[in-house]
This record gives structure tokens, C-alpha cells and sequence, in this order.
């Protein structure tokens, strides 16, 4: 039993190409494996937020444990990071913008790659 991670990006909701794609290949994993759990997460209509000068003084903090004010900040932080090290599978709906990524999919990036936590 394995439990996958689905992420959307796309503002775009109900028109967006790359939803549609996540949903279905989601949808055709659970019938061929029915006991595997998926966790939903929506970038794109629940934004995550940027990393700002707070979040950089949390995250790089020596203190143990953290004074409240900056475990608060980390809070999000330490929820998608928790989501991602649960899961054994991903599926990220990605659009392309501009030849990019979308900025709320930065965020996330900027969110869960985080020293000591997912890197050293």
C-alpha cells in the first residue's frame, strides 16, 4: 500500500490542462491499486505563501526549541514538508508560464526545501 501526494498548481481550475491530466492518471492509480491513499493539496486555489524575511530567520534559527513567534511562521512550512515526506509517490500538475513554473508552485519549492529539515 503505498500513499501518493497530489499536488495542483493552476489557477485555472476546471479549464486547466494540467489538472485534468492529474485527476485522471490519480483517478486510474486508485482503480488499479485500491488500497493505496492519496493527500490533495490545491496550490492553485489555496496559495502557499512566499518565503519572506521571517520565514529566513526560523528557518535558519540555532535556537532549540524555536520561541513561538518563529515556530508560528514555520508552521506551513513544517505541515508540507510533513505531507511530502509521507508520501511514496508524487503527482505535481505543473503548468508552464512564460517558459517557467508558476510562482505559487515556487512557493511550495521555497516552502519544503528547507535546511536540515529536507537537506543538510
Amino acid at each position: 500500500m503505498a500513499h501518493i501526494l497530489h499536488l495542483d498548481s493552476s489557477p485555472r481550475g476546471s479549464r486547466s490542462t494540467s489538472r485534468a491530466l492529474t485527476k485522471e492518471f490519480v483517478s486510474d492509480w486508485i482503480q488499479t491499486h485500491p488500497k493505496d491513499t492519496v493527500t490533495y493539496r490545491d496550490i492553485g486555489k489555496y496559495p502557499i505563501p512566499p518565503v519572506d524575511e521571517s520565514w529566513i530567520a526560523a528557518a535558519f534559527s540555532k535556537a532549540d526549541p524555536l520561541p513561538a513567534e518563529l515556530a508560528d511562521v514555520l508552521e506551513i512550512s513544517d505541515e508540507l514538508i510533513a505531507e511530502l515526506l509521507q508520501a511514496d509517490r508524487y503527482v505535481f500538475g505543473v503548468p508552464m508560464y512564460n517558459f517557467s513554473i508558476p510562482a505559487n508552485f515556487k512557493a511550495y519549492v521555497d516552502q519544503v526545501v528547507r535546511i536540515n529539515c529536507t537537506f543538510n
